[in-house]
């Protein structure tokens, strides 16, 4: 999970867990679990700390690491499983193959350990349960609202009556926001 009931509770404005109500504890780790597995689905990544492999592509000798490694310990092997030696650099792995730089434009599989998530990511999935703990289920408030203007009366069902709406546009939108970017990279073969 990306967050924690204590992150709820605080996102709530609460001291810690024990002061969520019963309803509240009895229904805050199934939401974590389901919002902290969509906030990482919409983000196209897992963002919980540990072992993290990927493929990258090298760029004049150089692998991006999506996510800054928690040590200097880094495997890096071809696609046939030949080990090469890398070298963490910030966000890149230095990449040689007997001691001269992996030529652009070949596939590798990188692997480390990550830190924690970002602090933002904990704070938005705890912020989304948080409003979903807000509304008791089965509650009028939890099904429809009613809008009346005048002599026109119409009714709308709540966002969250909808299985589909367990995030608003922008916590979709704030999720997405994690997704890998797309490397705009040229390579010229002669």
């Amino acid at each position: 999970m990306l967050a924690s009931p204590a992150d709820v509770a605080h996102a709530l404005g609460l001291e810690d867990e024990d002061e969520l109500t019963a309803s509240q504890q009895a229904r805050v780790e199934g939401l974590l679990e389901r919002v902290s597995r969509r906030f990482q689905r919409e983000a196209g990544r897992t963002l919980t700390a540990g072992a993290v492999t990927v493929r990258a592509l090298t760029v004049e000798g150089r692998v991006h690491l999506p996510d800054p490694p928690s040590g200097d310990t880094v495997t890096v092997t071809d696609l046939c499983g030949n080990m090469l030696e890398g070298v963490i650099e910030g966000d890149y792995v230095d990449v040689t193959r007997n001691g001269c730089p992996v030529a652009t434009g070949e596939i590798l599989v990188v692997e480390y350990t990550r830190d924690e998530p970002p602090q933002a990511a904990i704070d938005a999935v705890a912020a989304i349960v948080a409003r979903h703990l807000t509304v008791e289920p089965g509650s009028p408030e939890s099904k429809s609202t009613d809008l009346t203007a005048g002599v026109d009366f119409r009714q709308r069902l709540a966002d969250w009556v909808s299985d589909t709406s367990l995030f608003t546009d922008e916590e979709l939108a704030e999720a997405r926001s994690y997704r890998y970017p797309v490397p705009n990279v040229i390579i010229h073969r002669l």
